[in-house]
């Protein structure tokens, strides 16, 4: 099944989500109800074919900039995944990694150039980097004690960045970066043990999830580092909560599910409005499940649907919450991961041959 790095990452956490049905069921206090529901949108939407590096057959786009510039993943010639980014006018390039690693990801960008990710050795060990605007190595990012996984999802355009850094025996640990890579342990909620944060928006707010057992609960930490509870999940039916991403507003986009069932719960999308009330995004009509990634300032925020027999489709929702089919023009399966201000959204498609592409699609 493909997906969002923070959707697999929350999977090996033993995540997963409840019935469409719940969608509009009676809502936990703290939830907005979502009232009629918008009737799809339909919006010329162009979408280009990234490609991938020479010789490779797959690839990826996690994030976007307002000036186009697009990062993600592609296998090389050797079958080796590769960080990447790609230009505004759609030319690959690689970004290396840390001397003797072999592959990598880049999770996301900032509006000056500045990617995170994560560099891979040999023996599958994983540590977050930063990437600088025209420098070929990558910058190692302070990690616990004897930590071997390690991954930063955000940066704002502060060039602060957060993710995780996983304990020797794999709990996750949320932290935020300095400019220089020094960490900072974010917490999880009193009585929780485990952590991970998605995003930090540029006011210094992060999100992500606190972990409990199997259970997660989205959370975001202030400035300072305190984590407070998001409100209004899980949905009826669900027992995990996580929050995807943050806007400048303080809009949070995240999805709800049921531990341990992945996309097959389904997964429901949700929307923390800065009041703190969650309001479920709709699927397109006959899908079940949905799951969200991204959000722009503009409040409008990017993820995909999918039926019960798991055929998936990237799809966007305005500020108003209707929903819009951007596959309507793609032959296969196809997500959407992140929109930026200008509505750039990139994810990734299945060509005719059957092969993963990054995506960038253009409204």
């Amino acid at each position: 099944m493909n997906s969002h790095p923070t959707a697999r990452t929350l999977r090996r956490a033993g995540t997963a989500l409840g019935t469409a049905a719940l969608l509009t069921a009676a809502l936990p206090a703290g939830t907005a109800a979502a009232g009629p529901h918008p009737a799809p949108a339909r919006t010329a939407v162009a979408v280009t074919d990234l490609g991938t590096l020479p010789g490779g057959t797959t690839s990826r786009a996690y994030s976007v900039n307002n000036n186009n510039v697009t990062v993600g993943y592609s296998t090389n010639a050797q079958g080796t995944t590769r960080p990447v980014r790609w230009s505004a006018a759609g030319t690959i390039s690689d970004l290396g990694t840390l001397p003797g690693d072999t592959g990598g990801t880049a999770f996301n960008l900032n509006s000056h150039g500045v990617a995170v990710g994560r560099s891979t050795a040999a023996d599958n060990s994983e540590h977050a980097v930063l990437w600088r605007p025209g420098r070929r190595t990558p910058f190692p990012l302070q990690t616990l004690p004897g930590s071997t996984k390690s991954r930063a999802y955000g940066v704002n355009n502060l060039n602060v960045s957060v993710g995780f850094s996983a304990t020797p025996d794999n709990v996750y640990k949320a932290m935020r970066w300095t400019p220089g890579g020094q960490a900072t342990h974010l917490p999880p909620l009193p009585g929780a043990t485990a952590s991970a944060a998605a995003k930090i928006n540029n006011l210094g707010t992060a999100v992500g999830y606190s972990q409990q057992g199997s259970a997660q609960r989205a959370v975001r930490w202030t400035p300072a580092g305190t984590p407070v509870a998001l409100a209004g999940g899980p949905l009826p039916g669900d027992d995990s909560t996580q929050a995807s991403w943050i806007n400048d507003h303080g809009v949070v986009v995240g999805n709800s599910y049921r531990a341990g069932a992945g996309y097959d719960g389904p997964f429901h999308a949700l929307r923390w409005t800065p009041g703190n009330a969650a309001v479920p995004l709709q699927p397109l009509p006959g899908d079940t499940g949905t799951a969200v990634y991204g959000i722009n300032n503009q409040g409008v925020a990017v993820g995909f649907s999918y039926t019960p027999g798991g055929v998936y489709s990237a799809v966007s929702w305005n500020a108003a919450g209707t929903v819009t089919n951007l596959a309507a023009t793609i032959p296969g399966a196809c997500e959407a991961y992140l929109i930026s201000d200008n509505g750039s959204a990139v994810g990734y498609l299945t060509t005719p041959q059957g092969n993963v592409h990054a995506a960038r699609w253009q409204s």
